[in-house]
Protein backbone atom coordinates (compact mmCIF):
# COMPACT_ATOMS: atom_id res chain seq x y z
CA UNK A 1 0.00 0.00 0.00
CA UNK A 2 2.79 2.37 1.10
CA UNK A 3 4.23 1.87 -2.47
CA UNK A 4 1.10 3.09 -4.38
CA UNK A 5 0.98 6.21 -2.29
CA UNK A 6 4.67 6.95 -3.38
CA UNK A 7 3.75 6.41 -7.09
CA UNK A 8 1.63 9.78 -6.64
CA UNK A 9 4.65 11.60 -4.92
CA UNK A 10 6.67 10.68 -7.79
CA UNK A 11 4.51 11.28 -10.52
CA UNK A 12 3.92 14.38 -8.81
CA UNK A 13 7.38 15.09 -8.55
CA UNK A 14 8.22 14.47 -12.65
CA UNK A 15 5.00 16.34 -13.76
CA UNK A 16 6.72 19.43 -11.85
CA UNK A 17 10.17 18.42 -13.79
CA UNK A 18 8.26 18.89 -16.62
CA UNK A 19 6.46 22.27 -16.17
CA UNK A 20 9.13 23.84 -14.48
CA UNK A 21 11.63 22.15 -17.39
CA UNK A 22 14.02 21.05 -14.67
CA UNK A 23 17.03 19.56 -16.28
CA UNK A 24 18.06 15.92 -17.18
CA UNK A 25 20.95 16.35 -14.76
CA UNK A 26 18.66 17.57 -11.87
CA UNK A 27 16.65 15.11 -12.46
CA UNK A 28 19.47 12.30 -11.87
CA UNK A 29 21.00 14.03 -9.59
CA UNK A 30 17.51 13.97 -7.24
CA UNK A 31 16.94 10.15 -7.56
CA UNK A 32 20.55 9.23 -6.73
CA UNK A 33 20.80 11.13 -3.55
CA UNK A 34 16.98 11.23 -2.34
CA UNK A 35 14.91 9.19 -4.31
CA UNK A 36 16.87 5.97 -3.96
CA UNK A 37 18.04 6.19 -0.82
CA UNK A 38 15.09 6.89 0.23
CA UNK A 39 13.27 3.66 -1.32
CA UNK A 40 15.87 1.65 0.11
CA UNK A 41 15.53 2.65 3.59
CA UNK A 42 11.86 1.64 3.49
CA UNK A 43 13.00 -1.53 2.17
CA UNK A 44 15.72 -1.89 5.04
CA UNK A 45 12.62 -0.61 7.44
CA UNK A 46 10.03 -3.28 6.13
CA UNK A 47 7.54 -0.51 4.92
CA UNK A 48 8.21 -1.25 1.40
CA UNK A 49 8.11 -4.58 -0.23
CA UNK A 50 11.16 -5.44 -2.86
CA UNK A 51 8.43 -5.94 -5.62
CA UNK A 52 6.91 -2.39 -4.59
CA UNK A 53 10.91 -0.58 -5.18
CA UNK A 54 11.51 -2.56 -8.24
CA UNK A 55 8.30 -1.15 -9.62
CA UNK A 56 8.81 2.43 -8.19
CA UNK A 57 12.16 2.33 -9.65
CA UNK A 58 11.23 0.94 -12.69
CA UNK A 59 9.26 3.57 -13.01
CA UNK A 60 11.69 6.02 -12.34
CA UNK A 61 14.24 4.77 -14.81
CA UNK A 62 10.68 4.60 -17.49
CA UNK A 63 10.36 8.82 -17.01
CA UNK A 64 13.75 9.31 -16.94
CA UNK A 65 14.18 7.91 -20.13
CA UNK A 66 11.33 9.87 -21.34
CA UNK A 67 12.78 13.31 -20.35
CA UNK A 68 15.84 12.01 -21.86
CA UNK A 69 14.29 11.77 -25.27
Amino acid sequence: MFGMELIRILEGFFREVEEKDISLEQVKWELDNFIYPFIGSKIAEGSLSKEEAIELITYCERKLKELGN
